[in-house]
């Protein structure tokens, strides 16, 4: 198999393929086989549509379940922490499989925005150097977590999970502690909860064994939504009416697990999936940078790596502080530590200030004031982003968008996206890949072309934009848009970008 979109025959039918625009009004409608789009006749986002029609293919391998977390819930390793921002394993090894390098015996691959680490891990196994920058502590826990459970000793692991089940009144109580809520994770437990995490807190102190230590550990911030009044949801987290905490609230989030049978149950998973680990040892050839991709992709050798395979946040207002807050105070962030964290992370937020400043410096101190230059330029140049950031303006003027600090949003997203994208063009070795995860966004019924946008960048650093497969379903906007605006599914995308051959 090639790294070309499968045949017809192997999907079982005929090629499903972008038509050709027809003419409605003062409007040219688009036509995909799932999805319409509406853009004024003669509009740069019509233009740049036009530019890369033939490169929009269907690819019916790919589903959300694939390029999402869906698929690693019963994915061994994978399954312990529910981080439902990344892709699967699954679809790593999808990608590993159709861009090895012909004849390479150990073939490099980055991931700037490793996440919960599907790339590192999945890649070593199958024989790649990894390399992943990721900022998120969460991520990065889950990422060590797995690597330790590559070399713990099962045999120590199995004793200290048995002397918890054989001392359950280990974890009743009794041990003066206060989880360290931040004001937005207050009212998370029920108070018997917290005691007892306090108290399994306190027996996991006692475990000599470093690497035992750490996944019993992470066993309880992996357990910590299931035991507490809160669902992940969205941009925020969602309140159980019993905690409390929002008046008027009638969310009922379901059974409320106690936490010594839920963390057992985390343990025993864990205990499997180790007892059943092949034995070749991956973590010697995993680099984890943990930090911004923003300010360590500079530092990194050009030409260095034969696969790119990412996700990076969506330009959809998902803030990941707010979201893995029970998770963040876990692990001991206060509330500015917090703060400087969300403004630290690729914008992707209506909270999130300009980093324009900060990034000159970094390129400056570099000596790399000429790369700095080609981003900006590239982001300046992109005329179907400024018609959107133009349409995004009027609307604020208009009063119609819903959190003015949007149109800065999408301003600092895409600026700090043009950064990223050179920065990998610079960093890709001659006849590698990109592949890149991303959806689409609308806002006031209005589409940024996402996709298109960032595969523009793209061929301003140099890349050659083979292909962006669309998955045949795509994603429905917000229910308020839709209200607003009608139902609208948006292109949710892979993107292959290349390195021409010098």
């Amino acid at each position: 198999m090639t790294s070309d979109d499968i045949t017809p025959q192997q999907s079982g039918g005929e090629m499903p393929s972008v038509r050709e625009p027809a003419a409605v009004g003062q409007y040219e409608l688009f036509t995909l086989p799932f999805v319409q789009e509406v853009v004024a006749v003669g509009s740069e986002r019509a233009r740049l549509y036009q530019r890369y029609a033939d490169r929009l293919q269907v690819n019916p391998a790919l589903n959300r379940a694939l390029v999402s977390f869906q698929a690693n819930k019963a994915t061994p390793f994978y399954r312990w922490l529910k981080y439902k921002e990344g892709f699967s394993s699954a679809f790593v090894s999808f990608m590993l499989d159709r861009f090895r390098p012909f004849g390479a015996t150990s073939p490099a691959v980055l991931d700037p925005f490793a996440g919960s680490g599907a790339t590192l891990t999945t890649a070593t196994k199958a024989g790649w150097r990894a390399t992943g920058i990721e900022l998120l502590p969460v991520g990065v826990q889950a990422i060590k977590a797995r690597l330790h459970a590559d070399s713990v000793n099962p045999a120590s692991f199995a004793y200290w999970l048995k002397r918890l089940e054989e001392s359950p009144s280990a974890v009743d109580g009794g041990v003066e502690y206060r989880f360290p809520h931040l004001r937005i994770t207050q009212k998370a437990f029920p108070e018997d909860t917290e005691a007892s995490i306090g108290a399994y807190l306190a027996l996991v102190e006692g475990i000599a064994d470093e690497q035992v230590r750490f996944l019993f550990r992470f066993a309880c911030m992996a357990s910590l939504e299931e035991v507490s009044f809160t669902r992940k949801d969205g941009q925020y987290l969602r309140w159980d009416q019993r905690a409390g905490k929002t008046a008027g609230s009638n969310f009922d989030k379901g059974v409320v697990y106690s936490f010594l049978p839920t963390v057992l149950g985390k343990l025993h998973m864990m205990a499997e999936d180790i007892s059943n680990r092949n034995g070749d040892s991956f973590s010697g050839h995993v680099q984890i940078i943990n930090g911004s991709c923003l300010e360590h992709l500079p530092d990194l050798p050009a030409d260095s790596f034969d696969l790119i395979l990412t996700s990076p946040p969506y330009c959809n207002r998902y803030d990941y502080t707010r979201t893995y807050a029970l998770e963040l105070a876990f692990l001991g962030l206060g509330e500015e530590e917090v703060k400087r964290l969300r403004q630290t992370l690729l914008s992707a937020t209506v909270e999130n200030r300009s980093k324009r400043a900060w990034l000159r410096e970094v390129y400056e101190s570099r000596g790399a004031s000429e790369r700095h230059g080609a981003a900006v330029a590239a982001f300046e140049k992109q005329a179907a982003l400024q018609e959107v950031l133009d349409v995004l303006r009027l609307a604020r003027v208009e009063r119609r968008l819903n959190n003015n600090n949007v149109v800065g949003m999408v301003e600092n997203y895409f600026f700090e996206m043009s950064f990223v994208i050179h920065e990998l063009a610079r960093l890709l070795a001659p006849g590698g890949h990109v592949v890149m995860v991303n959806d689409n966004v609308q806002y006031v019924g209005e589409e940024a072309p996402v996709d298109l946008i960032l595969s523009d960048f793209a061929a301003s650093a140099g890349l050659r934009v083979e292909r962006i497969w669309v998955l045949p379903k795509g994603k429905g906007n917000s229910s308020q848009q839709m209200g607003l605006h009608g139902r609208n599914e948006i292109r949710k995308c892979v993107y292959v970008w290349s390195k021409p051959i010098r």
